[in-house]
């Protein structure tokens, strides 16, 4: 896993009414040109690795990836401008917006003299038009959710009012928001280049992942033919409904996130032989959590109360399917911004549910706009 940077370069050339050489101008002088042009150039910066590998047994083969894509960060090649003109008040607010996209990391445009704000979003690249990440905007901030998606089962979650907030995983995107970016007439401001005869103004500020990728692995040990598969159908709760473009601090609204989840047979866990449930999933991360910095990803938010469980299907040899709930709290704060989730199960301690028995039911409730149920089948 990988993090990224912007580096801005905002390039002013000079328009001068009358022919001086730039180094002649007076000091406190004022540049007499027109609008300036200034051109943006965004390079990406990899500052921050994270190894996948370390502790994660499933592995990732040709069908992981035909399911669910890379296990890696995509690199944004498009990307959503919103820029904000508050003239001579940095604080004001933002009554001017104008919005625009681009396609590559360098990009031309005239600005005037005075203060701006700049909010930057990659694009997600959805050829086939199923992107289910959502923006609403406003003059002051840009909020990132997400569709609804399948529904579940209330009885499997625990009854009662049942899951709230049930939402499809966001695609990966980025996003960076300068804040009191100020054009300035003073030629002080600014680096000469003898060379092109302009004056360049340097901005840097660092593109931050707004949704973080977590990988799932449920080892089973002790697996005499117990459990010969499973139905795909998995859940994790408390995760964060929404995210703000602006700052990169989550809501504090809690979401369950469903993904599916493949088995494989004849694996082999901290030497141990094993099967083991594997998927992935993508997520705003928890609620109320700050963007990811150097710091680390340990979360203490607000919402630190709340705990993540993570819900699954068992499909038995027998063909009885029963769901179960693992608390996975403490590996989700301590990994705030993606990472491996790892449960084990000792299937030897595990009873094989009738067929029939009204407590063994499946996660997967089906509803109008539902896809297809798909069992991975595993042969014993």
């Amino acid at each position: 896993m990988k993090r990224k940077a912007f580096l801005l370069t905002l390039v002013l050339p000079l328009l001068c009414t009358a022919c001086i050489e730039p180094p002649l101008h007076l000091p406190g002088q004022e540049i007499l040109t027109e609008m300036p042009a200034v051109e943006t150039e965004l390079s990406v910066v990899w500052d921050v690795d994270v190894d996948w590998q370390a502790g994660w047994y499933y592995g990732w083969d040709a069908q992981d990836e035909q399911i669910w894509g890379s296990m890696g960060y995509p690199v944004p090649t498009s990307f959503q401008v919103r820029r904000y003109y508050t003239g001579e008040d940095p604080k004001a607010p933002h009554t001017s917006v104008d919005a625009f996209s681009i396609q590559g990391t360098r990009f031309r445009r005239y600005f005037s003299f005075g203060w701006f704000d700049m909010l930057f979003w990659s694009d997600i690249d959805s050829p086939d038009g199923t992107q289910v990440l959502l923006m609403q905007e406003s003059p002051e901030v840009v909020m990132a959710t997400t569709t609804g998606t399948k529904g579940l089962s209330r009885f499997a979650l625990g009854g009662g009012d049942g899951v709230i907030g049930l939402r499809n995983q966001p695609e990966i995107f980025y996003a960076t928001y300068l804040e009191d970016v100020f054009i300035s007439r003073n030629l002080d401001d600014y680096e000469y280049d003898p060379v092109e005869n302009v004056y360049i103004k340097h901005l840097e500020t660092k593109l931050r992942p707004l949704v973080y990728i977590y990988l799932v692995q449920i080892i089973l040990v002790n697996n005499d033919g117990r459990v010969k598969g499973v139905d795909g159908n998995t859940a994790l709760s408390s995760m964060a409904a929404g995210v703000n473009v602006n700052t990169g601090v989550t809501t504090d609204s809690p979401s369950l996130v469903y993904f599916n989840t493949r088995l494989k047979k004849g694996m082999v866990a901290d030497g141990k032989p094993c099967d083991i449930i594997g998927g992935k999933f993508t997520t705003f991360g928890l609620c109320g959590m700050e963007p990811y910095t150097r710091a680390g990803s340990l979360y203490d938010g607000p919402r630190a109360s709340l705990t993540n469980q993570l819900y699954f299907d068992l499909l038995f040899s027998n063909d009885a399917v029963k769901t179960f709930t693992v608390d996975v709290t403490a590996q989700c704060q301590s990994q705030a911004h993606g990472g491996v989730i790892t449960v084990w199960i000792d299937c030897s301690g595990l009873e094989i549910p009738p067929v029939d028995d009204k407590e063994s039911s499946s996660l997967f409730l089906p509803t109008l706009e539902d896809y297809e149920n798909v069992y991975w089948e595993i042969e014993m």
